[in-house]
């Protein structure tokens, strides 16, 4: 991890933290709580760390496999019991079946059988 700057240079976009996500993230997070020196350093940090935050579902990423094996719940032989599926209405299908796409693409929902 590279080390804190306490006197940040001016801010240069970087990869993944442009300047518009960065006037977002001072947006949401200029509360009072951090005083601008603070905010400063920290979107310093944010910069130098880009590819560690993901903005959207298409830049996340996954873990690695050596450090974190993926988990396998272990279950017993069964007859699998089914339950309706909750009706998504109308005026929203369209909406919901682009999410579930998206997520479907980005990889954050899985094939199940």
């Amino acid at each position: 991890m590279p080390p804190l700057t306490p006197n940040p240079p001016p801010f240069v976009p970087t990869g993944r933290f442009t300047n518009d996500r960065r006037k977002q993230f001072l947006a949401d997070h200029d509360k009072g709580f951090l005083t601008a020196a603070k905010l400063d350093v920290l979107t310093d940090l944010m910069a130098k760390q880009n590819k560690a935050f993901a903005w959207e579902d298409s830049e996340r990423g996954s873990l690695r496999t050596d450090f974190f094996p993926p988990v396998v719940i272990p279950t017993i032989p069964h007859i699998p019991w089914t339950e309706r599926n909750r009706p998504i209405p109308p005026s929203l299908e369209a909406e919901v079946c682009q999410i579930i796409r998206s997520k479907i693409k980005a990889g954050v929902y899985e094939p199940s059988n």
